[in-house]
C-alpha cells in the first residue's frame, strides 16, 4: 500500500511508531509538523523532511512512521 503523505501535509508520529517502548523523547507524541520535502530512495523507502512545532525532533522521518493530521491516513 503506498503511503499517503504529501508535501504540505500536517503530520504527527503514528500510534504504531509511538507504541514502541523507549523509542522517543517526551515531545514526540504531541508534536505536529509540516512536510517540506519527500525523498524517494532507490530501495523504495520514502523519507519526509519535517518542520516540527517542537524542538529537537528528527528533521527527516520515514513516512511509514507518520500519519497525516488533515485526512487521518496512516503513513
Amino acid at each position: 500500500m503506498p503511503y499517503r503523505i504529501e508535501v504540505g501535509d500536517t503530520v504527527a508520529y503514528s500510534d504504531s511508531f509511538l507504541d514502541r517502548p523507549n523509542r522517543y523523547p517526551s515531545d514526540m507524541p504531541s508534536a505536529q509538523g509540516k512536510v517540506r520535502l519527500l525523498h524517494r530512495l532507490d530501495n523504495g523507502i520514502v523519507m519526509a523532511d519535517i518542520e516540527w512545532d517542537k524542538p529537537g525532533l528528527p528533521k527527516r522521518v520515514n513516512v511509514k512512521n507518520l500519519v497525516s493530521i488533515a485526512n487521518g491516513n496512516e503513513g
